[in-house]
């Protein structure tokens, strides 16, 4: 069953929203392997991201994770995260 992750993503100024945002759409790109159906980024405020993605099952979800806890390290970035995920129970997709 796939699974469906939320992250509202809460930065403390502008520019570290901006440079998180700009590296994060090259890292999803190394997630290929990982079982990742989707990935939509919404920005909420200035500060804030809204980041949604559907994945194959719990096990690569888990695998994103740790690769993202890794990834955020290494950039020292200061967020605040707050996380819902779900297994998907219903997906629409036009066309």
């Amino acid at each position: 069953m796939s699974v469906a992750r939320t992250n509202i993503i809460n930065f403390f100024s502008e520019e570290e929203c901006d440079k998180y945002f700009a590296l994060h759409k090259k890292f999803i790109q190394t997630l290929n392997d990982c079982g990742i159906k989707e990935a939509t980024y919404v920005r909420a405020s200035s500060v804030s991201l809204l980041y949604f993605s559907i994945i194959d099952t719990e096990e690569d979800a888990e695998e994103i994770l740790r690769r993202a806890n890794k990834w955020r390290l290494r950039y020292d970035f200061k967020v605040d995260v707050i996380t819902f995920d779900g297994e998907v129970s219903y997906e629409y997709r036009r066309g």
